[in-house]
This record gives structure tokens, sequence and C-alpha cells, in this order.
């Protein structure tokens, strides 16, 4: 009888023990989006109501992971300029770019205005929108951008 009891406490508590360091347990939902996209862009500036400048070619997304766990590092590079990491913030698919201010160039002058940015991942594809805005003695000038590419 004793050797009963025995037998089945030893089956009850190996069948009790889970596994803590599954690999299920281990899996960052970022890594989905870690990667480098291809992407075509276009920009377009408007001053007032006047179309300025508009531009379009192409360049490369590179995502990799951020400190925290609902952010990635997003590096934005284009040929013949420099590149830029911007922080973003994940929210499911969909993520903002982690900064409020950005450089605007008219003319040959730089001026600090008003940044929001914004993408969504869908499967292998990313869409990225970003609009800079500068109030300058009541004469808005917007630049918007856009970003769309897959992950090679």
């Amino acid at each position: 009888m004793r050797l009963i009891v025995v037998f089945f406490l030893l089956v009850v508590g190996i069948s009790s023990c889970k596994k803590s360091d599954s690999e299920a347990d281990n899996v960052d939902p970022r890594e989905q989006y870690y990667g480098t996209y291809d992407i075509d862009y276009s920009s377009k500036t408007i001053i007032g109501s006047i179309d300025f400048n508009e531009d379009s070619g192409k360049g490369v997304l590179t995502f990799s992971k951020g400190d925290a766990s609902n952010e990635l590092k997003m590096t934005t590079e284009f040929p013949g300029f420099s590149t830029a990491t911007d922080v973003v913030k994940l929210d499911g698919t969909k993520f903002t770019v982690n900064r409020t201010r950005d450089q605007m160039s008219l003319g040959n002058k730089q001026y600090d205005a008003e940044f929001l940015g914004s993408g969504l991942f869908e499967g292998r594809l990313v869409t990225v929108t970003s609009v800079t805005t500068l109030n300058q003695n009541g004469t808005v000038a917007k630049w918007t951008r856009s970003y769309k590419g897959m992950r090679r």
C-alpha cells in the first residue's frame, strides 16, 4: 500500500511540473518586424496653398530592437543623404514615431517645426507617413512624406 501511495505522489509530482523555459515564453513579438525594407518614398512641401516642392525616390528602412518592450528603432536611409534613427512605439501592428520636432529646409534656411509620424505593418509590407508643420508669421508650411515598401 505504501508503495502505491509513493508511486501516486511521484506521478502527480512529475505531471504537475511545468516547463518554465519554453520557447513560447521567450518569443519577442517585435521580432516579426525586424529587418530591412526597400521603400518607395514621396514627399511634398506646401507653403500656404502653393505646391513648393515634390520629390520621390527609393530608400531603405531598417527596424531593430528598441529599449522598451513596445519600442523598435527605425533607421531611414536615402541615397545622398545622412541616415537618421528614430524610436517608434508599437501598438499592435501600428506604430508612432517618438518625436515631436523636425527641421524643415526652405530655401537656404532651416526651421524648427512640429512633427507627427506614424506607420503600419501588414505582413511583409510597411507604410510610414509623416507631416512636419511650420507656422511662420501666419503662413503655414507643411512637408508631408510617405514611405511604402516590402521586407527583404
